[in-house]
């Protein structure tokens, strides 16, 4: 597999694993968001390189994580060996201080609340995996400040931001598209946020 645009699923997937007195930044026009096609059904692209056509150049950060812009696709592959997809997803907006949907919803415990949505797509391939889903969990996510340093503890009080509606599914199976927010807690309204689910690498994104 060219691990140059996407990841391996075993990598991604290799564990089990997705809030408040919040801003009034409002929620982002869904008429504007970008959607994840059905992979069963993408016309492939005339290139050298199928995959730099589908998810973009290929660039790394120093934290070795491919560095993504919001809207921009990204992808799992079944194995490191293998060109089989089973997952492809996309940010599609990053907001500081979101609205809280959750009658729970407390302040933010490290500063500001910083909401992720996603659009997630996975094929039916998935169901070949050992474990048969992916996962967008808080718990899946890294985050660094403005100055680049890791936050210890980027979850904090986001868990209750989100109505359970509003919220990406915590396990997503094969076949399956879907959308929704993943909060994190976080000291600075501007930085970098990573989804490492159980593996040294990932995918970032600044905001």
């Amino acid at each position: 597999m060219r691990r140059t645009h996407i990841l391996p699923i075993a990598t991604v997937v290799a564990a089990t694993m997705l809030t408040a007195g919040c801003g009034s930044t409002a929620a982002p026009d869904t008429d504007h968001l970008p959607d994840t096609a059905p992979v069963a059904t993408a016309s492939p692209t005339p290139t050298d390189d199928p995959a730099q056509a589908t998810y973009g150049d290929r660039v790394l950060s120093d934290r070795g994580n491919l560095v993504k812009e919001i809207g921009q696709l990204a992808g799992m592959t079944l194995g490191a060996d293998s060109d089989v997809t089973v997952a492809q997803f996309v940010v599609t907006d990053i907001v500081v201080d979101p609205v809280c949907s959750s009658a729970y919803a407390e302040p933010s415990k490290n500063g500001h609340l910083v909401g992720i949505h996603l659009n997630v797509e996975t094929t039916p391939e998935l169901a070949q995996d050992e474990i048969g889903t992916v996962s967008f969990s808080e718990w899946a996510w890294q985050a660094f400040d403005a100055n680049g340093t890791r936050v210890n503890d980027p979850v904090g009080n986001a868990i209750w931001c989100m109505d359970s509606g509003d919220q990406l599914p915590i396990d997503i199976g094969p076949g399956q598209s879907v959308s929704g927010w993943v909060i994190l807690d976080l000291p600075t309204d501007h930085g970098t946020v990573a989804y490492v689910p159980w593996a040294p690498t990932g995918w970032e994104w600044a905001y």
